[in-house]
Formats: C-alpha cells, structure tokens, sequence
C-alpha cells in the first residue's frame, strides 16, 4: 500500500507540469441589433444598452444564471444639461458600430450637441474580477448638468458626499458608486463641465467592492451594517480566511497552487484534531471484542450501558472522543466551502492551472479526474481504517456517491478537497503506523487471499 500511495505522488506531480502557464483572458462579447440595441457580455455580467436613448437599459449576473438584477426606471446613465434630457446625435463602441468580441475592456460612447456645444459621454465595461464599470463625462467647463446612476431600492441608498451605495435585500445585491460631482438620495449626480464615475454592481463581497474602492473602505463596512441581510454572521471570519487565500495567491500568482497550499495549511492545523479523533478510533477497536461479549452477555438495554461505560472508564476511552473532534473541524469544513465559492469571480479570471482553464466551472467533464483522485484517496484511507472488507466497501460507496453528487460544483472546489484527501491520506497513514493499525488489503477488499500467510493481529 506505501508504494502505491508513493506511485500516487508522482502521478500527481507528473499532472502538475502539463498545465499552460499562458493567461487566457476571458472574453468580452459585443452583439449590436438591427434595433440598435447594444448587449455587451464579461463572464461576471451583461448589460443591454439601447444606442438610441444612450442609456443602460438593464443588467444581469451571471453566477447567478443570468438573472436580472437591475432594469431601467430613468436611472441609467441619463444625461442632462440645463434641466433638459438629452438624446444622442451619434455613438460607438470601441470604436465601431457592430458586434464583435474582445479582451480588452469595452467603451461605449454617447456623443450629444446641446446648444452648439459638443459633449461626451463613454461608459467602460472593465473585463475583470470586480463587476467594475466606469463612466465619464466631457461638456463646456461651465454647463452645469446632471447624470442618473443606477439604483436598486431607493428604500436603501445611502448618500455620502460623492459615494452613493444602493441595496436590494431581495436579491443580496449592491451597488457602490463613486462621482466627482454630488449625489443626491435618488443617485443622481450633479456637476459642472466634467465628471469622473465608478461603480460596482454586483453581490455582496467585500473584497471585490473594497479592490474597486479601496480608499473607503471603513465607509463602506460602515454603511453595509445598515443593510439587513447583506453580510452573515460569520462574515469577519470567512473574510478572514479569505484574506489569507488571497495573500497566498498575491506570491503564488495562480488560485490553483493558492488553494494547495491554503488545503495543506488548514490540514497542518487541524493535525491535532485528526489525530485525536483516530487515536480515538483505534482505542474503540481495540476493545471491539470485549464489547461484544458484553451485548452477548447483558440483554437489558440499561444494564448493558452501564457495563459498557465501566469498560470504557477501566480503558481510559471516552465514547465522545472521536466525535468531539469531528464535530469542532465540521464548521471549519463548511466554511472553507464558502471561501471558494466566495471566490469564483477572481477564479474566472485566474491564469490556467494544470489542465484547467477555468476553477470557477463546474459539471462532469472538469472535475472527473479531481474526483476520481479524491474517491481513489479517500478509498486508501478506508482501507487502513477498516476492519473488513464490507465496512471498506460502505466508506468507499459514500464517498464516490457524495463527490458525484456535488458535480456541477466549481474546479476549484474539488482542487481544494483533493488536496485535503491527500493531506488526510497522509494522516491516516502517519497514524496508522504510530498505532500499528494494518486494515485490509486491496487484495482482501476484493475478497482474495492475502498474500503474506501470517499476518500480525491488528490490535
């Protein structure tokens, strides 16, 4: 078994050099109607823009299945001049008047004539992690005009000087907007000649929001306070673990190695836990038999509890010591569920790793060979930990059952417990030999002799 688990190693190691170390950028897709309506497209979001008005008509997410999020009500990006709305004489973008597709980043611009003078207006859809648009504008230095932002629930704005946020509890959406001009509760911001705009429009996250404005960020944690239901209890701590996953990949310069190393942290941290909890294990099959005679012996439910905690006390066992372990690593588990979940955009745009070209996907074809990994670790550990062939044979069904089942969940998920099956195959090998624990053979799980003719009691 050690050399098939040394055999595991290099395989895993070879597969760690047949990746592409090229940065694949998603792209940005541009499609222009014969009604000029303008659908720009990031792996984050989408917009639809009608070239006509020259204003935002509605948006949608698309970690969240394209779902419509915010829909035009007079708030996207009307221009005024003098109290006066204004209405488009031309427009482009990127430069051109029909679909195409694009890495870069993606400006479209209004072009407007009120009373003779020339004015612009461009809106910059930013291909990237943070659901960032901005949006500018260039008039006559004196004219004094007005620019409608995008709003969600006017029963949530939140007005600071030229930081405006808007909330929609429904959706567990937020803007954060920032002008050069003043805003009022309505998100409409007024200036004089120029005017300078950036915004956020998506969930909930801190660390996108704070990457697109990181000079307000007390403001903003301030103001999300307010919001009912905008951030979960255990917020300071997922953040915190968030923050360590970031760190790691800020030297790591990839999210796949980030969360090899963040797995193999967390296991080392949780040793002591895992230990106590096999070390529990082993103490309960050690007194296997005697627990045996004692049901054979005492039918009475009561007076065979009562045999079995004198046994447990004349061993030093205690019957919660596995699960207490458990039971303290099982929030911990869960929680690092919701690290890498909380960072599927920043995934998207991850330079590819090994033979994945995108963590934030899921479904059968990208994660098949991390759950076959994950089920052939997780078998491995069975087999030391089993008494028998068919108790084997139960944990692996439940493990392979349990990682098909959680399919369509993103790459990098199951990168993280893959790493964590082989952190705990590891453990249950290092433990394995301090107590002498032989379990089954492969041989013995498919119901073949053993090879060797004399074989150690396992106690």
């Amino acid at each position: 078994m050690t050399k098939t688990f040394s055999y595991t190693v290099m395989a895993l190691v070879t597969l760690a050099f047949m990746g592409s170390v090229a940065f694949a950028i998603p792209k940005v897709e541009v499609t222009v109607s014969s009604t000029s309506l303008i659908t720009i497209s990031t792996k984050l979001y989408k917009y639809t823009a009608d070239a006509k008005s020259g204003v935002l008509t509605a948006g949608y997410l698309a970690f969240k299945h394209n779902r419509k999020f915010w829909v035009y009500s007079g708030d996207g990006f009307v221009l005024y001049a003098s109290n006066t709305v204004l209405k488009p004489i031309g427009w482009s973008i990127n430069g051109k008047k029909k679909s195409f597709s694009t890495k870069s980043n993606v400006t479209l611009v209004f072009f407007y004539n009120f009373k003779g003078q020339e004015i612009k207006k461009s809106i910059t859809f930013v291909n990237g992690p943070n659901y960032e648009i901005k949006v500018a504008v260039d008039g006559p230095k004196n004219l004094k005009m007005l620019l409608t932002f995008p709003t969600l629930m006017s029963k949530y704005n939140e007005v600071n000087g030229s930081l405006f946020t808007t909330y929609s509890s429904n959706l567990k959406t937020i803007g954060v907007e920032t002008s050069t001009g003043k805003f009022n509760s309505n998100g409409f911001s007024k200036f004089t000649g120029t005017l300078e705009g950036r915004l956020y429009f998506g969930p909930v996250k801190n660390s996108l929001i704070f990457a697109v404005f990181p000079h307000h960020e007390g403001l903003i944690s301030e103001i999300l306070k307010g919001y009912p239901g905008s951030e979960p209890f255990y917020g300071w701590f997922l953040y915190l673990f968030v923050r360590i996953l970031n760190w790691i990949y800020s030297w790591t310069g990839n999210y796949g190695w980030a969360i090899i190393i963040f797995a193999v942290l967390v296991k080392l941290v949780l040793y002591p836990l895992s230990h106590i909890q096999m070390k529990s294990m082993v103490q309960m099959r050690k007194i296997q038999p005697k627990m045996k005679e004692i049901q054979k012996k005492y039918k009475d439910p009561k007076k065979q509890q009562e045999e079995l905690m004198k046994l447990y006390k004349a061993e030093g066992i205690s019957p919660a010591g596995g699960c207490l372990p458990m039971l303290i690593q099982l929030p911990v588990l869960f929680l690092l569920y919701y690290v890498i979940m909380y960072s599927r955009e920043s995934f998207t745009y991850n330079p590819p790793f090994l033979i994945w070209n995108n963590l934030s996907v899921g479904g059968f074809g990208p994660n098949i060979i991390l759950i076959l990994i994950i089920v052939l670790l997780s078998s491995w550990s069975t087999l030391w930990t089993s008494t028998n062939a068919k108790q084997a044979w139960q944990g692996i069904a439940m493990f392979s059952v349990m990682e098909f089942f959680f399919v369509g969940f993103p790459v990098g998920l199951f990168l993280y417990y893959a790493v964590f099956s082989a952190m705990q195959l590891i453990t249950t090998y290092v433990v394995a030999k301090i107590y002498n624990i032989k379990g089954i053979t492969i041989r013995e799980l498919f119901g073949m002799n053993p090879k060797r003719k004399y074989r150690k009691n396992i106690y």
